[in-house]
C-alpha cells in the first residue's frame, strides 16, 4: 500500500548568529537560538572566568560587552584538541572546587529530567531544542532555557542566575543531552555541586568534575541512573 503525500505547515526552531563585539572587535560569532542573548553571553563571560558584571548591550544579532576579549572562539570545545591533563591544568588556573555539602536522595535526581522535560515549551512544539534547568535542593524548577545549541541553553540558565543574585547556583543543574567537557566546565564555573545528564557523559567530563568537586550522574531516565563523580552526595 503506498503512502499519501500531504502538504502540511511545520514548526521550526530558529537559528541564527550572535556576533560578540569586545571593545570593537568582533571576538566570536555564536549561532543560537535568539532570546535570552543577554543571559547567553553573561553565562559565556562566566565560563572563561572573565567578570561578567559589565554592561552588555545587545542591538539585533550583536551583542556588545565592555571586556578584554581575544579572538580565540571563547571556551575549548569538543573538537579544539586538547588532552584532558592540559585541559584540566587551563581550568585550574581560572576556576576553584565546588564546595557544598548538598546530598539529596537518588529518587529526586531521577524525577528531574521528566521535570525539565514537562517544562520545555518550545521542544513541544518543534522537537528540535536542547533544555538546561535549574533545579534547587528540593528538586523544584528555578530556570529552564531551551536552544538550538546545549552549550548555550547552559550558558543562559546560568547567566540568569547571576542576573538573580543566585551563583554559585546551590542545587542540581540538568541538561537534555549528554555531558562533554564544555559543560562539565560551565557547571563548575557555576559553583553547582551536582550535574545530571539524561545521555552519557565523556571520560574527560568525569575527570572535570571529580577534580573540581561535581557530583556527575549520567543516564538520568526511567527512574535509573549513573552516578560517576562525587557519588557520596547522592543518598539512597
Amino acid at each position: 500500500m503506498r503512502g499519501v503525500r500531504e502538504a502540511a505547515a511545520d514548526q521550526l526552531v530558529e537559528e541564527g548568529p550572535l556576533a560578540i563585539r569586545a571593545r570593537g572587535e568582533v571576538v566570536a560569532t555564536i549561532l543560537r537560538t535568539p532570546g535570552s542573548d543577554r543571559e547567553l553571553v553573561r553565562g559565556l563571560l562566566i565560563a572563561e572566568g572573565l567578570s561578567p558584571a559589565g554592561e552588555i548591550v545587545i542591538e539585533g544579532d550583536e551583542a556588545r560587552v565592555d571586556v578584554e576579549l581575544r579572538a580565540r572562539g571563547l571556551v575549548s570545545t569538543a573538537a579544539c584538541g586538547l588532552c584532558g591533563r592540559v585541559a584540566i591544568a587551563e581550568l585550574e588556573t581560572r576556576m576553584t572546587e565546588v564546595r557544598s555539602e548538598l546530598i539529596v536522595s537518588a529518587p529526586l535526581v531521577a524525577s528531574l529530567p521528566e521535570k525539565l522535560r514537562a517544562a520545555q515549551a518550545e521542544f513541544e512544539q518543534t522537537g528540535g531544542l536542547h533544555a538546561s534547568g535549574l533545579f534547587d535542593e528540593r528538586g523544584e524548577l528555578a530556570c529552564i532555557r531551551e536552544d538550538i545549541g546545549r552549550h548555550n541553553a547552559l550558558d543562559k540558565v546560568i547567566g540568569w542566575a547571576f542576573e538573580a543574585g543566585r551563583l554559585p547556583w546551590r542545587g542540581i543543574v540538568v541538561v537534555s543531552g549528554r555531558l562533554g567537557y564544555e559543560l562539565a566546565q560551565k557547571v563548575v564555573a557555576a559553583g553547582a555541586p551536582i550535574v545530571a545528564a539524561v545521555s552519557a557523559p565523556s571520560a574527560l567530563a568525569v575527570d572535570v568534575c571529580e577534580r573540581f568537586g561535581v557530583t556527575a550522574c549520567g543516564f538520568v531516565r526511567g527512574g535509573r541512573m549513573n552516578v560517576y563523580a562525587h557519588g557520596w552526595r547522592i543518598a539512597q
